[in-house]
């Protein structure tokens, strides 16, 4: 092969590099789909400070998911947050009823429980179950090895809103 031709195959050997890079790359909504989250494993951690919280609402589950995770969340890496309605309440009586009127809103919000580190905002959406909604976060490293943050959670059924929250531990990396 002559110097030439090799200088310019050598020229395009970056360009053919990228086309090779980028066609492995999946868009960012395709990289957490559903497939992923069914793979999840989500548990209540030990540094929470409650995994079911009864409100006038109903009674509602806090689990965790992230791929290290042992007893806390780890700082810097995505974990996913799951609120599940485990029994409704009817207000009128507070007897248990069906799952005829299920939750029509969830928003919350993470902040430092004993230090101020901004809120950060959680998006959930609904699961695949009804009652089941779920957030992906992450958390920004502290100048402590340990940190307490609070999950604050407001959700709404009817004209019934009611605001709770959890504590968690996040371990620095």
């Amino acid at each position: 092969m002559s110097n030439k031709r090799l200088n310019n195959v050598l020229k395009q050997f970056p360009l053919i590099g990228l086309l090779l890079i980028l066609s492995a790359c999946k868009p960012i909504g395709e990289q957490n789909s559903t497939s992923n989250n069914s793979a999840l494993v989500l548990q209540c951690i030990e540094s929470q400070s409650r995994c079911e919280i009864s409100t006038e609402l109903g009674i509602f589950s806090i689990r965790f998911s992230q791929h290290q995770l042992s007893d806390t969340v780890k700082t810097e890496l995505p974990f996913f947050i799951e609120l599940s309605e485990l029994i409704q309440i009817n207000t009128a009586n507070k007897s248990n009823q069906s799952t005829e009127q299920s939750i029509t809103n969830v928003s919350a919000y993470l902040e430092g429980k004993d230090m101020f580190m901004g809120k950060v905002p959680l998006f959930f959406e609904q699961g695949a179950n009804q009652g089941t909604y779920m957030a992906q976060s992450l958390l920004a490293s502290c100048s402590e090895e340990l940190m307490v943050w609070r999950l604050w959670i407001t959700a709404d059924r009817g004209d019934l809103t009611k605001t709770f929250f959890v504590d968690f531990t996040s371990q620095r990396l």
